[in-house]
């Protein structure tokens, strides 16, 4: 599931951030989860296994969408905000270089490029699937929420409301406190639990697919690599 996208939104809009603020919170996940790769990676180095971090990954990926969940209210701290965004990037950083490892780990020489492809391209199909979804929830539940929440003086500009997050996220049209705003946040706070719900329900199936990986001792493969030698010494002897 694709939630980061809409989690901009709802940082403008529910939690009134500023743009700047809003897109630094946003980047927390992305530099967590590629600082997490490099340091997996060479603790994988040593400890010649990746299937632990797989699993460990997930269960701190699950535990971060959770915490989204619980701080995902109005008035919540800037410090929550980023501390959710640190551990769902940590566990997707623990899932992604050891997971493809593992991948590569159980397909001879000869398939390692195949596999690899395989693996991406079910990524990249994945987040596609994921896309489609968060945007479909998104688009149909805060019209909707919208048209049941807002106030009748207010409910002819539902779809500017939506259509434009700049309005949405305006608290000097509809400030705090007012009927409006309370109508407003509260649409795209439930939009994106349903969204979280969602994501978590997706997550879940891979911490028990971890356990079904095979973990490897990375030192210990040994493949034997079938082919033709062209050219070279063909080992025969001359004939004088």
């Amino acid at each position: 599931m694709s939630v980061q996208p809409y989690f901009y939104s709802y940082l403008l809009v529910v939690q009134h951030q500023g743009i700047t603020a809003a897109g630094h919170i946003t980047q927390v996940f992305s530099f967590s989860s590629t600082v997490t790769s490099i340091v997996v990676s060479l603790l994988i180095k040593y400890t010649r296994h990746y299937k632990y971090f797989v699993t460990s990954g997930a269960l701190i990926y699950l535990l971060g969408m959770g915490l989204m969940i619980r701080y995902r209210t109005m008035n919540t701290t800037v410090g929550s905000l980023v501390g959710t965004q640190i551990a769902v990037g940590i566990g997707g950083g623990m899932l992604n270089v050891p997971a493809q490892l593992g991948v590569q780990a159980s397909a001879s020489h000869q398939q390692v490029a195949a596999a690899t492809a395989v693996f991406l391209t079910v990524l990249e199909i994945g987040g596609a699937v994921g896309s489609a979804i968060s945007g479909a929830v998104w688009t149909h539940l805060v019209p909707y929420k919208l048209s049941q929440y807002l106030p009748a003086d207010v409910l002819s500009e539902a779809s500017a409301i939506f259509g434009d997050v700049n309005i949405a996220s305006d608290y000097t049209i509809y400030p705090v406190g007012s009927p409006a705003r309370m109508a407003i946040n509260r649409s795209y706070q439930e939009t994106m639990h349903v969204l979280l719900i969602i994501a978590i329900a997706f997550c879940a199936p891979i911490i028990i697919l971890s356990f079904l990986m095979r973990d490897y001792k990375l030192d210990d493969i040994k493949q034997g690599v079938k082919g033709k030698v062209i050219g070279g010494d063909t080992g025969e002897d001359e004939k004088k």
